[in-house]
């Protein structure tokens, strides 16, 4: 009979090749971020120990971080998505500031997508998709839409802001013939900030000034109303 205390260590010697080799396929780019780990029993196959003990090595390599817990209870661990950089989430915080405030600024007006589309001479999906984050619209259409929903400049420097974070400054000078380069003039944003609910969006610099924006107070105009040009 095994000593309890030699058989413990027997069994963590075991489970801790298996997590070493896991770990390994995850540092040698076998399994790629996103992917699932092997099962247990997979690992049982591979390495002739139990399906337990193959389990407790990947638990234990959730534990250290190198693999995340499945999406429910019996789902296999996963190698984890790399973190977003500073400069993917200051775009993304852009991003969403910028179709947050179209949609904010739309509903203070007191228009719907379709009277907002025809307003301003576009379809229907592309002001869905510029509230849903989709952000393909050209600089006349946000121009447009700022007129129209009496943003006063405001949402159009949003678009802006977003497209001065979305194009590095290096490559301002010299802009691809597919990008919109920013306006002269417009500093890179640091970070943006968006209030929940939205009631206003913070845009810091680069430069360390920061700009609140809030939605227009625009009474809803009436049914009838011609909308503008």
């Amino acid at each position: 009979m095994v000593p309890a205390r030699l058989g413990a260590a027997v069994s963590l010697e075991k489970y801790a090749q298996v997590a070493a080799s896991v770990r390994a396929q995850v540092a040698g780019g076998l399994l790629r971020p996103g992917e699932p780990a092997p099962s247990g029993a997979s690992l049982a196959r591979e390495t002739g120990y139990s399906v337990q003990t193959c389990r407790r090595g990947l638990r234990f390599l959730v534990e250290e971080g190198v693999l995340i817990a499945g999406t429910s209870l019996n789902a296999r661990p996963r190698v984890p998505l790399p973190s977003p950089t500073g400069g993917q989430q200051t775009l993304a915080s852009a991003a969403r500031a910028l179709s947050e405030f179209l949609g904010a600024c739309r509903r203070s007006a007191g228009l719907t997508q379709p009277e907002l589309a025809e307003a301003v001479g576009v379809s229907v999906t592309t002001v869905g998709h510029a509230e849903t984050g989709r952000l393909w619209q050209s600089r006349r259409f946000w121009e447009l839409a700022d007129k129209e929903l009496g943003a006063d400049g405001e949402l159009l420097a949003m678009h802006d802001a977003f497209r001065a974070a979305l194009i590095p400054a290096s490559d301002a000078d010299e802009p691809d013939e597919t990008e919109t380069a920013p306006p002269a003039g417009i500093t890179p944003v640091a970070a943006v900030s968006v209030s929940s609910p939205v009631t206003c969006v913070s845009v810091t610099w680069a430069d360390g000034t920061v700009t609140t924006v809030y939605p227009p107070q625009t009474s809803v105009r009436p049914a009838d109303a011609t909308p503008g040009r």
